[in-house]
């Protein structure tokens, strides 16, 4: 599991327990990666007051096999709320327990 978001890499080292994640923690402050998904969220800028990124991503879901093809995707609607991790599993059950 991998997550990537815009946060600085000292914010994400300081805040890597709250959410007792066991991913690993990406920080994409020059949007490479967001881009590459084509996942800019264009529609509204909520970055930290201070904060110098230039865009945040839509917040994003994938479920990405070894061969870097996506076979899941949720994406929020809105940019406050994701869907819950029952949602997330259930995608992986269905996608890794397939034949």
């Amino acid at each position: 599991m991998l997550t990537v978001s815009t946060d600085k890499p000292g914010v994400i080292q300081k805040k890597r327990g709250v959410h007792r994640l066991k991913a690993r923690m990406l920080s994409d402050r020059n949007l490479a990666v967001t881009d590459a998904f084509g996942l800019r969220n264009q529609l509204i800028h909520s970055g930290p007051p201070g904060d110098d990124v230039e865009a945040l991503p839509v917040p994003t879901t994938l479920l990405v096999n070894s061969d870097g093809k996506v076979l899941w995707i949720d994406q929020a609607e809105n940019y406050q709320r994701r869907s819950g991790p029952e949602v997330v599993m259930a995608a992986l059950q269905t996608h890794l327990d397939a034949p």
